[in-house]
C-alpha cells in the first residue's frame, strides 16, 4: 500500500536525463534525453467530466492521480507516474474502471513506428532537429529522437489515444545521443525495444528504492525543523523538487519553463543540496559550472546541459560570476576538499579577475537577466550602474577566495597581494556609495560616469525590449539597429531603495553594512509587510523567496527576539502549494498564474532560511 501526500498545481517527475511536468491527468511538457531539449509533447484528458487529484508517494519523486467522475462520483481508475532511475525512460501506468482519451500533440515531426514493433505496441518516433530553439537564441545543437510507447490494448489514430478498461501504459523514451553526438536514433530504438519486454513493475521497485537511498543520504537539522508541522514532508517535497530539475550533468533548471541552468538561480540550490547534506550534488553543480567555463571559455548568463547552446545577456561578468565563486569557496569549507579547488583553480582566478574587470569606482553594474532589471523593478537605463548586491558579492567573494588561497598556499604572495588590493578598497567605499543615513540603495548611478562602456553590445533594446545586438545611443543607453534614430535611450538618473537586495547579500555571507543599518532596513521591512500582507491593504507582486531570505537575515541579527516573527514564518509556510513547493511570483498572497510554478531557486532559498530561522528559534 503506498503512503501518498495529496499535492496541487504542477509537478515534476525526472532523473536528470527525462522529465516530465504534468498537472491532474495531462501531461503538459517531456523532455529527454537531456535536460535542454524542448518539450517533445503534450497529452491532454478530453473529458471535462473527469478530474484529476495528484498525490505524490511519499519516500519518492513518483506520483499517483486519481480520477474520478464529477456527475456520478465514482473513481474512474488510477495513473502511476515514475522514470527509470537511471536510463532516459519515463512511464505512466494506467488501471481504470473505464476508458478514457488524451489528446497528443507535438510540436515535431510524428512518425508511425508501430509496425517496427510487429504489434507488442502503438509507437510515435519524434525527430527535434539541431538547432531548435531552446529559449530566445538557444539552440539545440544535435539532433535528437524520442519515442513513446503505447501498450496494445491502446487505441491511438488522428492525434487521440485512448487509454482502455484495465491496466495500460505509456512509456516515453529519449535517444542518447552517444559520444559521437550522431547516436540519438539508433539508441532509442534499441532503448525502446529493451523497455518493451522489461518489467515495468520491477522498474518501479528499483525507482522507489532509488530514492529511498536518496531520502537516507538526507543529513539535515532535524531539531530544529521539529519546530515545524510535517517538517519530513516538507523536507521531501523541497528535495524533490530541485532533484528532478537537476541534470546528470550536475546543472539545475531555472523552473519548468527554463530548460537551462541558469547562474543566480543555481546558488540557491546549491545552498539548499549543502543545507540537506546532499554535497554530492553540491560538488556535482560546481564542477558542471567549472567544465563549462572549461570548454567556452567564459560564462554565459545560462548554459545547456547534455547540449553546448548558452543564453547570453549584458554584463554577464557580473553578479552570477559572485555567486560561483561563493558556491566553490563554501563546499570547500564545508567539505575541506581543498583538492577539489585545486583542480577548479583556474576557473577560480578567472570568476575573481573576470569580475575585477568590471570594476568602476569600486563598483560592479547589474546583470542584464537577473531580478532587479529583468524584473522590471529598475529600468533598463540602469544596468550600468554601481549594484549593490553584485559589489557587495565581488567583495565577498574576492576575499574569501584570496583568504583560502593564502592559507593553503594556492596562489603566490604577489598574486594575492595584487587582488586583494582593488577588493579592499571597493569595501572600503561601499557605504558611501550605497548607503544614506540609514537607507540603502541597491545602485549608485554615478558609475556611469567612470566606466568604460562599449559602443556595441549583446542583450535587450531599451526600447522595443527585444533580445539582439545594440548600439549605444547619444545619451548613453542602448538601442537594438531597428530602433536607433528613431527614439532616444536615456540613461536612468534615479536611485532606488530596495532591502531584498540587502538580504540576499546576507543570505550570501557578503553583508559589509554596519548593524544599525540592516536592523533599521527590517524594521522598514517587517512594517511594511504587516501593514500590506499580514494587514487590510493588497501588497504588490512579490518574489517567491523573498520571506525565506528575510526568516535568514533575522536569524542572523536578532536571534534573541526570533519567536516574535513566527507571523513570517507561518506565512511563508502559507505560500508553498499544498505538498508541493514555491512559486516564481506571488500577488496578494497567492501564487501568480503568469509566473514560474515548481521553482528550484526559491524553494532552496526558502528551504534554508526557515532552517536558519529554526535554529534562532531553539537557541
Amino acid at each position: 500500500m503506498l503512503d501518498l501526500i495529496h499535492i496541487s498545481s504542477l509537478y515534476f517527475v525526472g532523473n536528470g536525463r527525462v522529465a516530465m511536468g504534468g498537472e491532474g491527468a495531462d501531461i503538459l511538457q517531456i523532455f529527454a534525453p537531456c535536460y535542454s531539449v524542448p518539450g517533445i509533447l503534450t497529452l491532454k484528458l478530453t473529458d471535462s467530466a473527469v478530474t484529476a487529484e495528484n498525490y505524490r508517494i511519499r519516500g519518492s519523486a513518483g506520483y499517483v492521480t486519481k480520477l474520478t467522475h464529477t456527475v456520478t462520483c465514482k473513481p474512474v481508475g488510477d495513473l502511476i507516474d515514475y522514470t527509470h532511475p537511471t536510463a532516459p525512460v519515463f512511464i505512466r501506468r494506467f488501471r481504470l474502471y473505464r476508458s478514457v482519451t488524451f489528446v497528443l500533440e507535438s510540436p515535431f515531426s510524428m512518425t508511425d513506428t508501430s509496425a517496427v514493433y510487429g504489434g507488442r505496441a502503438h509507437a510515435r518516433l519524434f525527430e527535434i532537429p539541431d538547432g531548435t530553439v531552446v529559449f530566445s537564441k538557444s539552440k539545440t545543437d544535435k539532433e535528437t529522437f524520442c519515442q513513446v510507447l503505447f501498450s496494445p490494448n491502446c487505441t491511438v489514430a488522428e492525434g487521440r489515444v485512448t487509454f482502455p478498461e484495465g491496466e495500460s501504459y505509456l512509456i516515453f523514451v529519449g535517444g542518447d545521443h552517444g559520444e559521437q553526438g550522431r547516436e540519438s536514433f539508433p539508441n532509442c530504438m534499441k532503448l525502446s525495444e529493451t523497455l518493451l519486454s522489461a518489467d515495468l513493475d520491477g522498474i518501479f521497485d528499483d525507482f522507489l528504492n532509488y530514492w529511498q537511498e536518496i531520502f537516507q543520504d538526507i543529513k539535515v537539522d532535524r531539531k530544529a525543523f521539529a519546530t515545524i508541522p510535517d517538517a519530513d514532508e516538507l523536507i521531501e517535497a523541497v528535495a524533490a523538487a530541485l532533484i528532478t530539475q537537476t541534470s546528470v550533468e550536475g546543472g539545475t533548471m531555472a523552473g519548468a519553463f527554463y530548460h537551462l541552468a541558469y547562474g543566480r538561480d543555481m546558488y540557491g540550490v546549491f545552498r539548499a543540496y549543502m543545507a540537506l547534506g546532499l554535497h554530492e550534488y553540491a560538488r556535482r553543480m560546481v564542477a558542471y559550472m567549472a567544465d563549462t567555463y572549461e570548454k567556452k571559455g567564459y560564462m554565459p548568463n545560462a548554459s545547456g546541459m547534455g547540449m553546448s547552446c548558452s543564453h547570453r545577456h549584458e554584463n554577464d561578468n557580473a553578479e552570477q560570476t559572485g555567486y560561483y565563486l561563493l558556491e566553490l569557496l563554501e563546499y570547500v569549507d564545508t567539505t575541506r576538499d581543498v583538492q577539489f579547488l585545486c583542480r577548479h583553480l583556474h576557473y577560480a582566478t578567472y570568476l575573481l579577475e573576470t569580475q575585477e574587470k568590471e570594476l568602476a569606482d569600486g563598483m560592479m553594474p547589474f546583470n542584464g537577466d537577473e531580478t532587479y532589471i529583468a524584473g522590471g523593478i529598475l529600468s533598463r537605463g540602469a544596468i550600468d550602474h554601481g549594484s549593490m548586491e553584485a559589489t557587495a558579492l565581488y567583495i565577498g567573494s574576492a576575499l574569501r577566495f584570496l583568504d583560502m588561497a593564502e592559507k593553503y598556499g594556492l596562489l603566490d604572495e604577489p598574486y594575492v597581494t595584487h587582488h586583494r588590493h582593488p577588493a579592499e578598497m571597493a569595501k572600503r567605499s561601499f557605504l558611501s556609495h550605497f548607503t544614506e543615513g540609514d537607507v540603502i540603495y541597491v545602485n549608485q548611478p554615478s558609475r556611469i560616469l567612470c566606466a568604460d562602456l562599449s559602443d556595441y553590445r549583446h542583450g535587450v533594446c531599451h526600447h522595443c525590449l527585444w533580445m539582439t545586438n545594440l548600439l549605444r545611443t547619444p545619451e548613453g543607453g542602448y538601442l537594438c539597429p531597428q530602433c536607433y534614430g528613431k527614439t532616444s535611450a536615456p540613461i536612468d538618473k534615479k536611485r532606488y531603495s530596495i532591502d531584498c537586495a540587502l538580504w540576499m547579500s546576507v543570505f550570501a555571507g557578503c553583508d559589509f553594512l554596519p548593524e544599525n543599518i540592516v536592523r533599521a532596513a527590517l524594521a522598514r521591512t517587517i512594517t511594511r509587510l504587516r501593514n500590506s500582507r499580514f494587514g487590510e491593504t493588497d501588497p504588490n507582486n512579490t518574489v517567491g523567496y523573498e520571506l525565506g531570505v528575510i526568516l535568514y537575515t533575522l536569524a542572523e541579527y536578532s536571534p534573541k527576539e526570533a519567536n516574535e516573527y513566527r507571523d513570517i514564518l507561518y506565512a511563508l509556510l502559507e505560500d508553498r502549494v499544498p505538498g508541493s513547493v514555491w512559486t516564481e511570483y506571488y500577488r496578494n498572497g497567492k501564487p501568480s498564474f503568469s509566473s514560474c510554478p515548481y521553482r528550484p531557486w526559491e524553494s532552496g532559498i526558502n528551504l534554508v532560511g526557515i532552517l536558519n530561522y529554526c535554529r534562532a528559534l531553539i537557541g
